[in-house]
């Protein structure tokens, strides 16, 4: 099961140019549309704060890749011949097209070469 993002919680220090007084904007008070003027806390300097935009992005995992029946006989065949099973399955995998023989697709897939 998948988590989902329930809250962020953010804290943004800025410094003062003039008196250089860190000061800081929690969640709420982080401008995120359009720029913020605000007062300097010590020195009541004007300051122009710029908007802060972050994009989540979630992964969503690969499914797992389903093999016809073409290409479990090919991976049986190539392990016949000596490969193991994983390297079996990755060159039938890289080298599988719609309506290819299983002779075709052996011929293919131990012709074919590996990146090193």
């Amino acid at each position: 099961m998948q988590a989902k993002i329930a809250r962020v919680q953010l804290d943004i220090d800025y410094l003062c140019p003039n008196c250089y007084l860190h000061f800081r904007l929690t969640n709420a008070e982080i401008p995120r549309d359009k720029y913020l003027n605000q007062n300097c806390p010590a020195c009541k300097e004007l300051l122009n704060i710029s908007p802060i935009f972050f994009e989540v992005k979630a992964t969503v995992p690969l499914e797992r890749v389903r093999d016809d029946e073409d290409s479990l006989r090919a991976i049986k065949a190539l392990q016949a011949q000596g490969y193991a099973k994983k390297e079996a399955q990755a060159r039938v995998r890289a080298v599988r097209r719609d309506r290819m023989g299983i002779s075709e697709l052996i011929r293919e897939a131990v012709t074919h070469e590996q990146p090193a």
